[in-house]
């Protein structure tokens, strides 16, 4: 990953900072992030931030580009994947697509919460209160 120990450190801080800022403004959101171990990853392995359910994986060089608020966002969103049981909830579905389904689901609830999202996610005001198995359909 090549980092410098002081970017590796901001990053460290910045990430322990949205988790402590989740507890205190959000605590169900903070307490479901919380569950989550960070592991530092390569771009390659993923390029933002990720979940397998067990962990959270997020990529330094993409951390550090966000905002402080912008990184309680993309944790809280991981996090609510788990909280609403996406993985067990995906059936025969397509991984990709319901991904997606997924993401369109999560990111009103974060966003009427009033939290500043990254640029780039997905949404779509149309999808907004829909389940991801609501929302799969249409893509």
């Amino acid at each position: 990953m090549n980092l410098s120990t002081h970017t590796a450190d901001e990053i460290a801080t910045k990430l322990s900072a949205a988790r402590t800022r989740l507890i205190l403004e959000r605590p169900f959101l903070g307490a479901l992030v919380m569950h989550l171990p960070l592991h530092a990853v390569d771009e390659k392995t993923c390029d933002s931030v990720a979940t397998d359910a067990r962990a959270l994986y997020y990529y330094p060089a993409y951390i550090e580009r966000l905002s402080l608020a912008q990184t309680q966002f993309v944790l809280a969103h991981e996090a609510l994947h788990c909280g609403l049981a996406h993985f067990a909830r995906r059936d025969n579905r397509l991984k990709w697509r319901w991904d997606i389904a997924c993401d369109y689901a999560i990111n009103p609830l974060l966003l009427d919460e009033g939290m500043t999202a990254p640029f780039g996610i997905l949404y779509d005001k149309g999808f907004a209160e829909m389940t991801a198995e609501e929302i799969y359909p249409y893509l």
